[in-house]
């Protein structure tokens, strides 16, 4: 699943060439629910592809049942933007208790998050990102394992009582 912007910043490329990739494979369908600028334009580009699923943005009242419905969340990053900060979504990512796969650069605040729940593949390298869709598509162990430190990092550092009580103590 990728869920969100879908924005030139957003490097969604990698994840529809990996689809492109990947098509001879029925047991994966991504899905890709949201809206943005480069959407009619991938849309477009990528129209023959049948293991995609294009969604609108979804109302924020199903955001937890979109994100709970996910195997494997999908993360992509142009390297230009990687380290400007930390995405949004991927707290809800980690919340959903699902791995997620990144294509970031090393050393990134994402690749470091990540790397702890989930894969991450060297930004731009769509072999690399399909070789380890693929893996955590055949290892349902790997991904129920993944998804829960994913749970557990968002539950310890970013749930409301652990960001208020580190807040506490910078007062």
């Amino acid at each position: 699943l990728y869920s969100g912007n879908m924005g030139k910043k957003q490097g969604l490329e990698i994840v529809l060439e990996a689809a492109a990739k990947l098509q001879e494979n029925p047991a994966i369908l991504f899905v890709m629910c949201g809206d943005g600028a480069a959407k009619l334009r991938l849309k477009k580009k990528y129209a023959g592809l049948l293991n995609v699923m294009w969604l609108p943005l979804q109302p924020l009242a199903i955001l937890n049942d979109l994100l709970n419905m996910a195997d494997v969340h999908l993360l992509p990053q142009r390297g230009e933007v990687a380290d400007l900060g930390m995405p949004s979504k991927l707290l809800g990512m980690l919340a959903s208790g699902r791995p997620v796969l990144a294509s970031t650069l090393p050393g990134t605040q994402i690749s470091e998050v990540v790397s702890c729940c989930g894969v991450v593949t060297q930004q731009g390298d769509v072999n690399a990102y399909s070789d380890a869709l693929l893996k955590l598509a055949i290892d349902p162990d790997s991904r129920a394992r993944l998804g829960l430190e994913g749970r557990r990092i968002a539950e310890k550092y970013f749930a409301k009582e652990a960001v208020l009580g580190k807040f506490e103590q910078e007062l």
